[in-house]
């Protein structure tokens, strides 16, 4: 029974080595000058509490172990890119959306590349606060650029 609960099996374990070390450290206590007491009941308490965070330490690291690997990382395991969607389309996608957050992006990496398809001058897309231009004037941007000869 208590193989199948380890931490039931480790308070056991403590309690017998708190009775052992009680009974080897109230002869010494007794025996030692008033002065030494304290020293001998505070040695005697942090064994058995080293004793038992060692013995929970390692339960802990079997229990990790022997757990296997958690719903989410089982789900970032399967999650990635679909077999037919080509990664460019993918870098595309996350290009798009990084644009979309950050201006300092759009204007540096985004839009010379837009730039770059276009013999023409293209007009920038509005500015909002600290973030990139909206979807919809970034479709009307791609659109413009793909109605140029």
């Amino acid at each position: 029974m208590l193989g199948s609960r380890p931490l039931a099996a480790i308070a056991v374990r403590c309690a017998v080595l708190g009775g052992v070390v009680s009974l080897a450290a109230v002869p010494v206590y007794v025996y030692v000058e008033p002065s030494w007491r304290t020293l001998v009941a505070r040695l005697a308490g942090a064994l058995v509490l080293g004793v038992a965070l060692l013995q929970l330490r390692r339960a802990l690291v079997e229990r990790i172990a022997g757990g296997g690997a958690s719903a989410l990382d089982e789900a970032r395991r399967r999650r990635g890119p679909e077999p037919a969607v080509p990664h460019h389309f993918l870098d595309l996608t996350r290009d798009v959306r990084a644009a979309l957050r950050s201006r300092r992006y759009f204007d540096e990496v985004l839009w010379p590349r837009l730039a770059a398809f276009t013999s023409g001058p293209l007009v920038r897309p509005p500015v909002r606060r600290g973030r990139g231009p909206s979807l919809a004037s970034l479709r009307e941007v791609i659109s413009r650029i793909e109605q140029q000869p």
